[in-house]
């Protein structure tokens, strides 16, 4: 075996790959004139998600721009396990 030969005509049988999410600032997904919630710039829709500069994964609820982002892990509020949400305004 040469150097470099475990690397010729080798194929790998993954099970799992990355997939890339864009990172933005929370802030932003509260700001109903921000790009992020104009559907024709930043592809909003129901289902469509970022993660936030806080790490959670938002999803948007609708395509418009006051239409909610539902964050995907609830937070404590003192009292209990609460939703996240996010209007825009």
């Amino acid at each position: 075996m040469n150097t470099g030969d475990l690397t010729k005509a080798v194929s790998y049988n993954t099970k799992a790959s990355a997939f890339p999410f864009t990172k933005v600032a929370v802030a932003d997904l509260a700001d109903a004139n921000n790009m992020l919630n104009q559907a024709h710039l930043s592809g909003k829709k129901d289902g469509a998600g970022f993660i936030g500069d806080d790490y959670y994964l938002y999803i948007a609820t609708g395509d418009q721009p006051t239409d909610p982002w539902q964050r995907t892990a609830p937070a404590w509020d003192g009292t209990a396990m609460v939703a996240v949400v996010i209007t825009p305004a």
